[in-house]
Protein backbone atom coordinates (compact mmCIF):
# COMPACT_ATOMS: atom_id res chain seq x y z
CA UNK A 1 0.00 0.00 0.00
CA UNK A 2 0.82 3.64 -0.33
CA UNK A 3 2.41 5.25 2.43
CA UNK A 4 0.49 8.70 3.40
CA UNK A 5 3.44 11.55 3.99
CA UNK A 6 3.30 14.53 6.13
CA UNK A 7 0.43 16.57 8.35
CA UNK A 8 -0.07 20.20 7.69
CA UNK A 9 -1.27 21.89 10.33
CA UNK A 10 -1.15 25.18 9.25
CA UNK A 11 -3.33 27.04 6.48
CA UNK A 12 -0.29 26.39 3.82
CA UNK A 13 3.80 25.54 4.30
CA UNK A 14 6.47 26.81 1.41
CA UNK A 15 9.82 25.85 1.10
CA UNK A 16 12.51 27.19 -1.28
CA UNK A 17 14.86 24.14 -1.61
CA UNK A 18 17.89 23.73 -4.46
CA UNK A 19 20.22 20.87 -3.51
CA UNK A 20 21.83 17.55 -4.72
CA UNK A 21 19.91 14.41 -3.40
CA UNK A 22 20.40 10.75 -3.95
CA UNK A 23 16.99 10.18 -2.15
CA UNK A 24 14.65 7.94 -3.60
CA UNK A 25 11.37 8.28 -3.02
CA UNK A 26 8.18 5.80 -2.86
CA UNK A 27 4.83 6.42 -4.53
CA UNK A 28 2.98 8.08 -1.42
CA UNK A 29 -0.45 10.79 -1.53
CA UNK A 30 -0.80 13.78 0.88
CA UNK A 31 -3.87 15.04 2.76
CA UNK A 32 -3.92 18.54 1.57
CA UNK A 33 -2.80 20.20 -1.93
CA UNK A 34 0.72 20.65 -3.27
CA UNK A 35 2.04 22.90 -6.20
CA UNK A 36 5.74 22.55 -7.17
CA UNK A 37 7.52 25.42 -9.29
CA UNK A 38 10.11 23.41 -10.88
CA UNK A 39 13.10 26.21 -11.54
CA UNK A 40 16.29 23.28 -12.48
CA UNK A 41 17.30 19.83 -12.32
CA UNK A 42 16.25 16.69 -13.90
CA UNK A 43 13.39 15.39 -12.53
CA UNK A 44 10.70 12.99 -13.86
CA UNK A 45 7.13 12.98 -11.69
CA UNK A 46 4.97 10.18 -11.45
CA UNK A 47 1.53 10.93 -11.20
CA UNK A 48 -1.55 8.59 -11.03
CA UNK A 49 -0.21 6.78 -14.19
CA UNK A 50 1.11 9.50 -16.05
CA UNK A 51 4.94 10.10 -15.85
CA UNK A 52 5.86 13.71 -16.70
CA UNK A 53 9.03 14.95 -17.46
CA UNK A 54 10.15 18.14 -15.98
CA UNK A 55 11.44 20.93 -17.86
CA UNK A 56 12.02 24.98 -16.43
CA UNK A 57 9.11 27.11 -15.30
CA UNK A 58 6.89 23.95 -15.54
CA UNK A 59 4.35 24.20 -12.56
CA UNK A 60 3.49 20.52 -10.98
CA UNK A 61 -0.46 20.74 -9.55
CA UNK A 62 -0.80 17.56 -6.56
CA UNK A 63 -4.35 17.41 -5.38
CA UNK A 64 -5.27 16.04 -2.12
CA UNK A 65 -4.23 11.89 -1.94
CA UNK A 66 -3.43 11.77 -5.37
CA UNK A 67 -0.41 9.60 -5.64
CA UNK A 68 2.70 10.47 -6.94
CA UNK A 69 6.49 9.86 -6.78
CA UNK A 70 9.36 12.13 -8.28
CA UNK A 71 12.31 10.64 -9.68
CA UNK A 72 15.25 12.92 -9.33
CA UNK A 73 18.54 12.71 -11.21
CA UNK A 74 21.24 13.15 -8.05
CA UNK A 75 24.02 14.13 -10.13
CA UNK A 76 22.03 17.51 -11.42
CA UNK A 77 20.97 20.28 -9.19
CA UNK A 78 17.86 20.62 -8.16
CA UNK A 79 16.18 23.62 -7.47
CA UNK A 80 11.93 23.88 -6.75
CA UNK A 81 9.75 25.82 -4.39
CA UNK A 82 7.28 23.49 -3.08
CA UNK A 83 3.62 24.63 -1.68
CA UNK A 84 1.36 22.83 0.82
CA UNK A 85 -1.67 24.03 1.19
CA UNK A 86 -4.74 23.07 3.36
CA UNK A 87 -8.10 22.46 1.52
CA UNK A 88 -9.62 25.44 4.04
CA UNK A 89 -7.05 27.69 2.99
CA UNK A 90 -8.04 27.18 -0.80
CA UNK A 91 -11.91 26.99 -0.38
CA UNK A 92 -11.64 30.56 1.25
CA UNK A 93 -10.90 32.12 -2.56
CA UNK A 94 -13.13 29.63 -5.26
CA UNK A 95 -10.13 31.10 -7.50
CA UNK A 96 -7.72 29.30 -5.93
CA UNK A 97 -9.10 25.64 -6.91
CA UNK A 98 -9.70 27.01 -10.52
CA UNK A 99 -5.79 25.11 -11.34
CA UNK A 100 -6.79 21.74 -9.42
CA UNK A 101 -10.10 21.82 -10.78
CA UNK A 102 -8.70 22.23 -14.71
CA UNK A 103 -6.41 19.53 -13.53
CA UNK A 104 -9.12 16.95 -12.48
CA UNK A 105 -11.22 17.66 -15.67
CA UNK A 106 -8.11 17.12 -17.90
CA UNK A 107 -6.28 14.67 -15.99
CA UNK A 108 -3.10 16.57 -16.79
CA UNK A 109 -1.06 17.52 -13.47
CA UNK A 110 2.02 19.79 -14.73
CA UNK A 111 1.18 23.33 -16.43
CA UNK A 112 3.57 25.21 -18.65
CA UNK A 113 3.15 29.04 -18.48
CA UNK A 114 5.12 31.70 -20.42
CA UNK A 115 7.82 33.43 -19.24
CA UNK A 116 6.21 36.93 -18.00
CA UNK A 117 3.73 34.76 -15.66
CA UNK A 118 6.62 32.47 -14.14
CA UNK A 119 8.64 35.50 -13.66
CA UNK A 120 5.85 36.66 -11.70
CA UNK A 121 5.07 33.32 -9.60
CA UNK A 122 8.63 32.86 -8.73
CA UNK A 123 9.03 36.71 -7.76
CA UNK A 124 6.27 36.52 -5.18
CA UNK A 125 6.88 33.08 -4.11
CA UNK A 126 10.87 34.06 -3.37
CA UNK A 127 9.24 37.42 -1.04
CA UNK A 128 7.16 35.36 0.71
CA UNK A 129 9.68 32.76 1.68
CA UNK A 130 11.83 36.17 2.82
CA UNK A 131 9.03 37.65 4.85
CA UNK A 132 8.06 34.34 6.74
CA UNK A 133 11.51 34.01 7.45
CA UNK A 134 12.37 36.95 8.00
CA UNK A 135 10.86 37.69 12.39
CA UNK A 136 9.53 40.80 10.55
CA UNK A 137 6.73 42.57 11.85
CA UNK A 138 3.70 41.26 9.65
CA UNK A 139 6.08 39.46 8.12
CA UNK A 140 3.69 36.13 8.16
CA UNK A 141 1.21 38.35 6.78
CA UNK A 142 3.18 40.02 4.38
CA UNK A 143 4.47 36.29 3.35
CA UNK A 144 0.77 35.09 3.18
CA UNK A 145 0.24 38.26 0.66
CA UNK A 146 2.63 37.32 -1.34
CA UNK A 147 2.09 33.41 -1.67
CA UNK A 148 -1.64 34.45 -3.11
CA UNK A 149 -0.26 36.58 -5.34
CA UNK A 150 1.70 33.69 -7.04
CA UNK A 151 -1.67 31.79 -6.78
CA UNK A 152 -3.79 34.48 -8.46
CA UNK A 153 -0.85 34.27 -11.41
CA UNK A 154 -1.46 30.71 -11.40
CA UNK A 155 -5.05 30.52 -11.74
CA UNK A 156 -5.12 33.16 -14.24
CA UNK A 157 -3.48 31.81 -16.43
CA UNK A 158 -5.36 28.82 -16.44
CA UNK A 159 -8.95 30.81 -16.77
CA UNK A 160 -7.19 32.72 -19.97
CA UNK A 161 -5.24 29.63 -21.55
CA UNK A 162 -5.96 26.14 -19.44
CA UNK A 163 -4.74 23.96 -18.31
CA UNK A 164 -1.59 23.15 -21.14
CA UNK A 165 1.55 21.22 -20.72
CA UNK A 166 4.32 21.25 -23.68
CA UNK A 167 6.51 18.77 -22.19
CA UNK A 168 6.69 15.07 -22.48
CA UNK A 169 4.47 12.56 -21.07
CA UNK A 170 4.28 9.12 -20.88
CA UNK A 171 1.56 6.37 -19.62
CA UNK A 172 -0.77 3.57 -20.64
CA UNK A 173 -3.86 4.87 -21.95
CA UNK A 174 -5.48 1.45 -20.89
CA UNK A 175 -3.70 1.44 -17.30
CA UNK A 176 -5.38 5.31 -17.20
CA UNK A 177 -8.45 4.32 -18.30
CA UNK A 178 -8.84 1.58 -15.17
CA UNK A 179 -7.69 4.11 -12.84
CA UNK A 180 -10.23 6.66 -13.97
CA UNK A 181 -12.57 3.83 -14.00
CA UNK A 182 -11.99 2.27 -10.46
CA UNK A 183 -12.27 6.20 -9.15
CA UNK A 184 -15.56 6.55 -10.44
CA UNK A 185 -16.83 3.43 -9.53
CA UNK A 186 -15.57 2.70 -6.39
CA UNK A 187 -18.47 1.14 -4.71
CA UNK A 188 -18.88 -1.61 -7.75
CA UNK A 189 -17.07 -5.49 -8.52
CA UNK A 190 -13.37 -4.29 -8.70
CA UNK A 191 -11.81 -7.85 -9.00
CA UNK A 192 -8.99 -8.50 -11.43
CA UNK A 193 -11.09 -10.25 -13.46
CA UNK A 194 -14.66 -7.97 -13.52
CA UNK A 195 -11.50 -5.28 -14.81
CA UNK A 196 -9.81 -7.48 -17.16
CA UNK A 197 -13.69 -8.52 -18.43
CA UNK A 198 -14.79 -5.00 -18.79
CA UNK A 199 -11.62 -3.19 -20.20
CA UNK A 200 -10.90 -6.70 -22.64
CA UNK A 201 -7.22 -7.16 -20.61
CA UNK A 202 -5.12 -10.12 -20.61
CA UNK A 203 -4.99 -10.48 -16.39
CA UNK A 204 -0.72 -10.68 -16.88
CA UNK A 205 -0.37 -7.77 -18.85
CA UNK A 206 -2.84 -6.14 -16.91
CA UNK A 207 -1.67 -6.86 -13.41
CA UNK A 208 2.25 -6.30 -14.72
CA UNK A 209 1.63 -2.83 -16.26
CA UNK A 210 -0.31 -1.74 -13.36
CA UNK A 211 2.08 -1.94 -11.18
CA UNK A 212 4.36 -0.96 -13.29
CA UNK A 213 2.64 2.58 -13.69
CA UNK A 214 1.42 2.61 -10.13
CA UNK A 215 4.15 1.21 -8.01
CA UNK A 216 1.96 -1.44 -6.36
CA UNK A 217 -0.98 -4.11 -6.86
CA UNK A 218 -4.31 -3.81 -8.56
CA UNK A 219 -5.82 -4.79 -4.85
CA UNK A 220 -3.39 -2.47 -2.72
CA UNK A 221 -4.79 0.43 -5.46
CA UNK A 222 -8.41 -0.15 -4.77
CA UNK A 223 -8.09 -0.43 -1.19
CA UNK A 224 -6.25 2.69 -0.72
CA UNK A 225 -8.36 4.62 -2.82
CA UNK A 226 -11.38 2.97 -0.99
CA UNK A 227 -9.83 4.14 2.41
CA UNK A 228 -9.75 7.56 1.13
CA UNK A 229 -12.95 7.72 -0.17
CA UNK A 230 -14.78 6.72 3.04
CA UNK A 231 -12.26 9.83 4.78
CA UNK A 232 -14.18 11.75 2.33
CA UNK A 233 -17.63 11.02 3.06
CA UNK A 234 -17.05 11.32 6.59
CA UNK A 235 -15.61 14.48 6.32
CA UNK A 236 -18.86 15.36 4.40
CA UNK A 237 -21.17 14.39 7.33
CA UNK A 238 -21.81 10.45 6.66
CA UNK A 239 -21.81 7.65 8.79
CA UNK A 240 -19.50 5.55 8.72
CA UNK A 241 -21.22 2.88 8.46
CA UNK A 242 -22.73 4.03 5.55
CA UNK A 243 -19.32 5.62 4.02
CA UNK A 244 -17.89 2.17 4.21
CA UNK A 245 -20.67 0.77 1.91
CA UNK A 246 -20.65 3.20 -0.43
CA UNK A 247 -16.77 3.06 -0.78
CA UNK A 248 -17.30 -0.87 -1.74
CA UNK A 249 -16.20 -2.36 1.80
CA UNK A 250 -18.53 -5.19 2.78
CA UNK A 251 -18.52 -3.77 6.27
CA UNK A 252 -16.93 -1.42 8.84
CA UNK A 253 -15.00 -4.52 10.38
CA UNK A 254 -13.73 -4.69 6.97
CA UNK A 255 -12.88 -1.58 6.67
CA UNK A 256 -11.14 -1.46 9.99
CA UNK A 257 -8.55 -4.38 9.17
CA UNK A 258 -7.30 -2.26 5.79
CA UNK A 259 -7.05 0.65 7.98
CA UNK A 260 -4.86 -0.81 10.16
CA UNK A 261 -2.79 -2.17 7.72
CA UNK A 262 -2.49 1.31 6.30
CA UNK A 263 -2.08 3.18 9.75
CA UNK A 264 0.67 0.50 10.35
CA UNK A 265 2.89 2.10 7.54
CA UNK A 266 2.41 5.71 8.59
CA UNK A 267 4.71 5.26 11.68
CA UNK A 268 7.12 8.31 11.26
CA UNK A 269 6.11 10.00 8.37
CA UNK A 270 6.57 13.04 10.47
CA UNK A 271 4.68 16.21 9.38
CA UNK A 272 4.64 18.94 6.37
CA UNK A 273 7.75 20.91 8.89
CA UNK A 274 10.04 19.01 5.91
CA UNK A 275 9.25 18.51 2.51
CA UNK A 276 8.28 15.13 1.34
CA UNK A 277 7.99 15.36 -2.21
Amino acid sequence: MYKKQGYLTKEFKIFHIKDKTDKTFDFHYHDFYKIIVFIKGDVMYSIEGKNYELKPQDIVLVQKNEIHKPVINPEVEYERIVLYLSQSFLIKEPVFMECFNAEKETHTNVMSVSDIDFSKVKNALEQSVKYISSGEFAGELKGKCELMKALLVINESVHNNGLLFEGRVSYDKRILEVCNYIDNHIKEDLSVEALCNKFYISKYYFMHKFKEYTGVTVHSYILEKRIQHVGRLADAGWKVTAACAEAGFKDYSTYLRAKKRLSSRLVGAGDADKTEE
